[in-house]
C-alpha cells in the first residue's frame, strides 16, 4: 500500500511539476521566438534602408555590391527604373523562381494592402514602403519589403525578398533545445517527486513497521501467558491431580500478568492518543524520594544491593507535576536498575538543580547499554537481553516513563557510568518565581 502511495505521490508531483515546466518552457519559446523575428525582422530592414538610401542618392548602384549583399544575406533584389528592370539577374537561386517571387510579392501588395509598385502617378517627394510576408510554391517563406523612390527622372522601385530558412532553422534548433530541456526537467522533476515522496511517507513507513513490531511483540508476550493458563485449566480438568491448588494459583498469577500487560498497553495507547490526563500540584521532590527509598530499600538488601540518596544541602522550590506519575516514571528506573545490577552493586538516586531544571538522576554500576543498543532503549518491547525469560518485564517500562516525563514537558535520556553501569537523567522544568 505504501508503495501505492508513494508512486501515487510521484505521479501527482510529477505531473504538476511538470506542467508548470511545461507552461515556464512554452512562455520562455514564445519570448525566444518573438526576439529571433524581431532581430531578422530589423535586420532586414536596414538593408532594406540602406539599398533605399543607396538609390537616393547615388542612383548608380554596382552589381558586384548587389551580388555580395545578396549572397550573403539571401536576399532577392529587383531594382526597376520607370518600370524597366536594372539589368542585375541575382547571385543565388532560391527554390521558388525569382521571377515568380517578385511577381507575387507585386500582386500580394496590390490586392491587400493596395500598394501598387508602378503607380501610374508617383510622388515625387516621399518614399512609399510596404512590408509583408508571402510563401513560395513549396512552403517557404519569404521576408518582403516594397518600396517606391522618386527621383529626377521619374521614380525607382525595389523589391527586396529575404530567405527565412534560416530564422525557422534557427527557430527548430530552439524548439528542440526547449524540448529537450522540458523533457530532461521532467525526468529529473519525476525523480526527485519519488524522492520527496519516499521522505514524505517515511514516517508513515516508520510507524508502519513500528505498529507491525509492537502487535507482534504484544502477541508474543500475551500468547504465554494464555499458553499457561490454558494447560493449567486441561490439567485441572482432567481430575489427574487431587489437589488443583497450585494450578490455580499459576492461573491467578498469570491472569494478573496479562492485566499488568494490558494496563500497560492501554496507558502508551491512551499517550499516543493525547487523551492521558495528569494531575499537577506542587510537589517537593525530596519528600517525594524519602518516601520512596523507604520502599525499595527492603528489596536492595535481599539482593545484597547498595540504596543510596544523594539530596542537596540547599532547598528545591517545588515542581508542578502529578506525584503519582512522577513516582511512577522514577520507580521503573529505580526497579530496572535493582533487576539488572548485579548482587552487591550500587544504585543512588542523585537530586540537584541547574537554572530552572530540576534534575533526577538513577544512577548505577551494573552492566550498562552496549552502544548498538542505546538508540533502542525507549523502544516499546525492546530488550537489551532478548534470551531472558525474566516475565516481570516486557520491555514496556522505558517507554512509559519517557512518556510520563514527556508529558511533565521535561526530557528523559541516559549516559554511561563512569566506571561501568547506566546513569538515567530526568529533567523537570520548576516552578517560575512570580
Amino acid at each position: 500500500m505504501l508503495k501505492e502511495l508513494r508512486m501515487h505521490l510521484t505521479l501527482i508531483c510529477s505531473t504538476i511539476t511538470g506542467l508548470i515546466l511545461c507552461v515556464i518552457c512554452l512562455i520562455a519559446l514564445q519570448i525566444s521566438e518573438t526576439n529571433i523575428d524581431k532581430s531578422n525582422r530589423m535586420t532586414f530592414e536596414n538593408q532594406f534602408q540602406t539599398i533605399t538610401y543607396q538609390l537616393q542618392t547615388y542612383q548608380n548602384l554596382k552589381t558586384s555590391w548587389l551580388a555580395q549583399l545578396e549572397s550573403s544575406n539571401k536576399l532577392i533584389i529587383s531594382i526597376e527604373d520607370n518600370a524597366q528592370p536594372l539589368f542585375f539577374k541575382g547571385s543565388w537561386t532560391p527554390i521558388t523562381p525569382r521571377d515568380e517571387l517578385i511577381q507575387k510579392a507585386h500582386q500580394i501588395a496590390f490586392e491587400d494592402y493596395q500598394f501598387d509598385i508602378n503607380p501610374p502617378h508617383a510622388s515625387k517627394l516621399n518614399v512609399s514602403k510596404q512590408f509583408f510576408k508571402l510563401q513560395g510554391n513549396l512552403g517557404e517563406y519569404y521576408r518582403v519589403g516594397l518600396a517606391l523612390i522618386p527621383s529626377s527622372k521619374g521614380c525607382l522601385s525595389l523589391t527586396l525578398l529575404q530567405d527565412m530558412s534560416n530564422q525557422e532553422t534557427s527557430i527548430l534548433y530552439t524548439r528542440i533545445l526547449f524540448i529537450t530541456i522540458s523533457l530532461i526537467g521532467i525526468l529529473l522533476l519525476s525523480l526527485f517527486s519519488y524522492w520527496f515522496a519516499g521522505r514524505a511517507i517515511l514516517p508513515i513507513t516508520i510507524n508502519q513497521q513500528k505498529q507491525v513490531q509492537f502487535i507482534a511483540a504484544a502477541s508474543h508476550e500475551l500468547k504465554s501467558p494464555l499458553a499457561v493458563i490454558q494447560s493449567s485449566n486441561s490439567v485441572i480438568k482432567s481430575h489427574d491431580y487431587l489437589d488443583d491448588h497450585p494450578f490455580t494459583m499459576q492461573i491467578e498469577k498469570e491472569c494478573k500478568r496479562m492485566a499488568r500487560l494490558v494496563d500497560d498497553l492501554l496507558l502508551l495507547a491512551t499517550a499516543d492518543a493525547k487523551t492521558w490526563s495528569i494531575r499537577k500540584k506542587n510537589v517537593d521532590l525530596d519528600i517525594l524520594l524519602i518516601e520512596m527509598l523507604d520502599t525499595f530499600i527492603p528489596l536492595a538488601n535481599g539482593k545484597n544491593q547498595k540504596l543510596h540518596l544523594n539530596l542537596p544541602e540547599y532547598t528545591l522550590p517545588p515542581v508542578l507535576c502529578d506525584d503519582e506519575r512522577i513516582l511512577q516514571a522514577i520507580t521503573i528506573l529505580l526497579d530496572n536498575a535493582l533487576h539488572y545490577v548485579q548482587e552487591g552493586g550500587t544504585i543512588t538516586i542523585d537530586l540537584s538543580m541547574r537554572s530552572d531544571t530540576c534534575i533526577i538522576k538513577v544512577i548505577d554500576n551494573g552492566p550498562g547499554i552496549p552502544p548498538s543498543h542505546a538508540s533502542h532503549i525507549f523502544d516499546r518491547f525492546y530488550r537489551v537481553d532478548a534470551s531472558r525469560k525474566d516475565k516481570n518485564h516486557y520491555g514496556l517500562g522505558l517507554s512509559i516513563a519517557k512518556e510520563i516525563i514527556h508529558l511533565h514537558n521535561g526530557k528523559l535520556d541516559f549516559s554511561p557510568t563512569p566506571g561501568g553501569g547506566c546513569t538515567f537523567i530526568i529533567e523537570l522544568p520548576l516552578l517560575k518565581k512570580s
